[in-house]
């Protein structure tokens, strides 16, 4: 059974993290928050394939024809298809500032990871965020070969996002290095790849600007151990379709999150 579409106006919070697809192939999902305050997942869009003037950047306020298929495998509550033509930017997020962007999305920060996970069983709920313990982050780089083949199928799917994102026709080369972070979370310790395209994008651009792999993670290690932490870090958190138990990282926000901000017209 399919639902009769509606044009929703939302902002894109993730701009995009793969979501394997045999019958879409080169596709990307999307979380954004409606103007009525619901946190979904969007999907599939061929990011490459859109118009240029429909390619949207986070925080972008957009609208777009979304509709929730019944017969579809998917039945997490947040999940709902897209009509790619109709993508609509509606107004650029670049300028707002982070005090506006934490007043977005901070509605949606969960207690913790586990309290994420019991209302998973209790409701299906599958995306969140979460805020790591204060001073509890680790930021840690580990050689794709001699991790497992879970680890590595998901770290190749991030690192091809890249390739998506960056409108790159032809297929790049083996991820050099998985990504993870360690950190306590209401003081359980939980060790997790990142599952974001930006951390591999931001190695490749590393790497090309300080001329090498070494200088490379240690200009990444001082981003995401040091310097990161001054930036009021929050996960944001999704699970897979075919294990929905399993929670993973697919984006980092940064924001201050002061009381009294003068807080940014998105729609403006």
């Amino acid at each position: 059974m399919l639902e009769k579409p509606i044009k929703e106006k939302l902002w894109i919070l993730v701009k995009a993290y793969p979501q394997p697809s045999q019958k879409y192939q080169e596709t990307v999902c999307c979380a954004g928050i409606t103007e009525d305050g619901r946190l979904l997942r969007l999907y599939p869009i061929r990011y490459r394939h859109l118009d240029k003037e429909q390619q949207f950047d986070r925080f972008d306020h957009v609208e777009m024809a979304i509709w929730k298929s019944h017969s579809d495998r998917d039945k997490r509550p947040e999940s709902y298809k897209v009509d790619e033509s109709s993508i609509l930017i509606l107004h650029k997020g670049k300028n707002a500032n982070s005090e506006s962007k934490y007043h977005l999305w901070s509605p949606f920060v969960s207690h913790s990871l586990e309290s994420l996970k019991e209302e998973q069983i209790k409701t299906m709920k599958s995306l969140g965020i979460i805020k790591p313990d204060t001073n509890s982050l680790k930021f840690l780089a580990k050689p794709f070969k001699k991790e497992s083949a879970e680890a590595q199928e998901l770290a190749q799917s991030t690192y091809d996002q890249y390739s998506l994102l960056e409108q790159s026709l032809n297929p790049l080369a083996q991820p050099e290095y998985v990504f993870y972070f360690r950190f306590l979370s209401d003081g359980k310790s939980h060790e997790m790849q990142i599952h974001d395209w930006e951390v591999q994008a931001t190695y490749i651009s590393y790497k090309k600007k300080y001329k090498g792999e070494a200088e490379a993670l240690k200009m990444m290690g001082k981003f995401y151990n040091q310097d990161l932490l001054n930036s009021n870090p929050h996960f944001i958190m999704g699970n897979m379709l075919r294990s929905p138990k399993q929670f993973m990282i697919i984006g980092v926000l940064r924001s201050k999150d002061t009381a009294q901000a003068t807080l940014y017209d998105f729609t403006a």
